[in-house]
């Protein structure tokens, strides 16, 4: 039986050219670098019209070099069995094509037995031209021919674009699993993939679009509703870039992105892994955002999001286990006691800085910072500074955000100007909070 991953685990989604690179000491230098940074996972590639160019012709040797490099360095791969080869059915519209699909899926379980234990079958099929109703009967080919070879392996839907609704030739996240559902998908998966990439949001935003909040909202209700409440969603592809658009985050803000999407996952029993896209910057045009998404820079300098992931990804504590009846919560750091009590108009008192604390509110309390240096770049201890919703960005920045469908609010604050978070409270319900509710 297929194992539960413990919520918020991180891994890369890094594509397969740029693993393999241009020489052997060059992929095993980046795999060397995966193992420093804590990620207990690689997604990587497994080109169908790469493996299987015509009908009856198999070359696995660029792939068997990566999965042993992995293997070797002690990280899990996830295995996207994806691009359609041009000898059949790109859309998935025929028996022969879905069959062959099941053939592709069976000698990969067969070849690598248990060096590869989960599979993703195919990538974004939501925005590639194949629908849901012909995605499923390759699913369930794909899903019978990996359990004939170990009925243990875990196949994972292929990872859904964060489309919010249908339209111009993109099917929305959402309605997608759903029509899954209805051509029989429920029995052929044993987890939901999906990217819930939220720039220029955060993770925490409760905006409509925002792919994290499709994810918790959306996605989820429509596994309760077909009574797939015990299988996890995959993350199978996330990050957010640093340059290329108007879109494009400051490097801190990139790295608040992988924080909040950990702090939230792990208090989640349905989240699965966070596979981060990707390892390096392309480099190049700064006005395409594909070159952007990488934890370092493309000459090898580290971003800010690199040294969050190796945080984030050293605590994780290994990569799977047991099926799972609470998340796991990690504080960033163990904070001090927050003095208060259960009765409304208290004044709660918050005397240290700390990355994730609960705190009980109700409305009419206060919240008292003043014991907290706001600004660490001059002397004295400075106040804060409300600013809403807005993003941090100046040190003494104090928003608060809300994320309806976690039903949470958070208050956040920045005393070094690197536009993340120092200060981090958590508040169960949706709170709209004014500078009239601190003492700053």
């Amino acid at each position: 039986m297929p194992q539960k991953v413990k919520p918020g685990q991180l891994g890369m989604a890094t594509p397969f050219g740029e693993i393999l690179g241009s020489s052997t000491e060059e992929m095993n230098a980046e795999f060397k670098d995966y193992k420093a940074l804590g990620a207990d996972w690689i997604r990587m590639d497994f080109h169908w019209d790469l493996v299987q160019p015509r009908a009856g012709v198999w070359n696995w040797s660029l792939i068997d070099k990566v999965v042993n490099a992995a293997n070797a360095h002690g990280i899990k791969v996830v295995a996207i069995l994806e691009g359609v080869p041009g000898w059949l059915d790109q859309g998935l519209g025929t028996k022969a094509s879905q069959a062959a699909l099941g053939t592709f899926a069976g000698e990969a379980a067969k070849r690598y037995g248990d060096r590869v234990d989960h599979w993703e079958i195919l990538n974004e099929p939501n925005k590639d031209h194949i629908n849901a109703q012909n995605y499923t009967a390759g699913l369930k080919a794909a899903y019978t021919a990996i359990k004939a070879v170990d009925a243990d392996d875990t196949v994972i839907t292929g990872g859904t674009a964060p489309v919010p609704n249908t339209g111009n030739g993109m099917v929305g996240a959402v309605d997608y699993l759903e029509q899954m559902y209805d051509a029989g998908a429920k029995n052929y998966f044993d987890a939901v993939g999906y990217h819930p990439y939220t720039y220029p949001q955060m993770p925490s935003s409760s905006s409509s679009w925002n792919g994290w909040q499709i994810m918790e909202d959306g996605i989820r209700g429509e596994m309760l509703a077909n009574g797939d409440g015990g299988k996890q969603i995959w993350m199978t592809e996330f990050g957010a870039p640093t340059a290329g658009s108007n879109t494009a985050l400051t490097q801190a803000q990139q790295a608040q992105v992988i924080r909040e999407a950990v702090d939230i996952a792990q208090d989640y029993d349905w989240a699965g892994p966070i596979m981060w896209y990707s390892y390096k910057d392309r480099g190049g045009s700064t006005g395409t955002a594909e070159n952007w998404f990488g934890l370092v820079g493309p000459n090898g300098e580290k971003k800010a999001a690199y040294n969050t992931f190796k945080d984030l990804g050293n605590k994780d504590g290994g990569a799977v286990t047991a099926p799972i009846k609470e998340p796991a919560i990690t504080p960033q750091p163990t904070p001090k006691p927050v003095e208060q009590d259960d009765a409304a108009g208290d004044i709660i008192k918050v005397g240290t800085l700390t990355k994730w604390q609960k705190i009980a509110y109700d409305d009419g309390d206060t919240i008292d910072l003043s014991a907290i240096d706001a600004n660490s770049t001059v002397r004295g201890n400075q106040a804060f500074n409300f600013i809403g919703s807005n993003w941090l960005d100046d040190p003494r920045d104090l928003g608060v955000y809300h994320n309806s469908g976690q039903n949470r609010t958070y208050v956040q604050g920045d005393v070094d100007g690197d536009g993340a978070f120092d200060l981090n409270l958590v508040i169960d319900g949706i709170h709209k909070l004014t500078a009239d509710d601190f003492i700053l």
